[in-house]
């Protein structure tokens, strides 16, 4: 009976309840003390089943092999990073230098660690001090590659990397505009054997999916003026709301991260 009267009194009292800051909540979330309704390895499942759909359903069906998925893991606790990488995910992606230090020094070596944040010149040294970290996908200046391949000299791994490009001139978003996207890609493609342009990376604007059409066009530019094959270029596009609509569009590497480490269901 107290439990019902004070719901009772929760629901009648007039004053206000006191509320929990996002920030309180995120530190809860953090410590793993919030049930989850899923469990990581369901949701990753879900996750590739969709995938897997939205390709059959698009134009790619012949490359559904070759999308790849990078879990998004910035700010998510190492041992649900674990869970993932135990339950067979071995691409993740960081925005964050430091973090992906700290996580990589203890995480299995067998992590392919994708950096998809913006990165300053002054943290590349330490960026490429990760021994399994495969790819950047945020390039957006000649400086930046160049900074990038000088540091790489040492490293047994060529490094891929891919050129950002604002698909939707947002003023809010990283990468170049689609024309400087063409010189800067004869730039990078041209550096030291230690790096190589592995395609383009985008963050259309949400709901733009045209973004997703103007990265394809853009790499089918790109493949002519450095005469290669159009399908060796990867195009990483499309995120947790939208990467089943990129797969359709051409997507070969997809971003994915509240999907498979939220809270809410997974849709089928």
């Amino acid at each position: 009976m107290a439990g019902a009267t004070g719901v009772l009194r929760g629901r009648l009292d007039p004053r206000p309840l006191p509320t929990v800051s996002v920030a309180v909540l995120a530190a809860v979330w953090a410590c793993n003390l919030l049930p989850k309704v899923f469990s990581v390895s369901e949701s990753l499942r879900s996750v590739r089943a969709r995938i897997a759909a939205a390709g059959r359903r698009g134009s790619q069906r012949e490359m559904l092999q070759r999308v790849r998925l990078i879990a998004v893991s910035k700010f998510i606790p190492s041992d649900l990073v674990k869970e993932a990488h135990d339950a067979g995910q071995v691409d993740f992606g960081e925005n964050y230098v430091q973090e992906l230090l700290e996580k990589s020094a203890t995480l299995p070596q067998t992590i392919r660690w994708h950096f998809i944040g913006r990165l300053q010149s002054n943290k590349v040294k330490k960026l490429l001090d990760v021994p399994n970290l495969v790819s950047i996908e945020t390039v957006d200046s000649a400086a930046l590659a160049e900074r990038i391949a000088a540091a790489a000299t040492h490293r047994e791994q060529v490094l891929d990397l891919s050129i950002q490009v604002d698909t939707s001139n947002e003023a809010t978003k990283g990468g170049v505009s689609p024309d400087a996207a063409l010189p800067l890609a004869e730039h990078v493609a041209a550096l030291s054997p230690h790096v190589r342009l592995a395609g383009l990376m985008t963050i259309g604007a949400p709901g733009d999916l045209s973004a997703f059409e103007r990265l394809h066009q853009l790499r089918h530019r790109i493949a002519q003026q450095l005469q290669v094959v159009e399908e060796e270029l990867q195009l990483s596009m499309g995120m947790s709301g939208d990467f089943e609509e990129a797969i359709k569009r051409g997507a070969t590497s997809v971003r994915v991260g509240t999907s498979i480490f939220g809270t809410r269901p997974p849709k089928e």
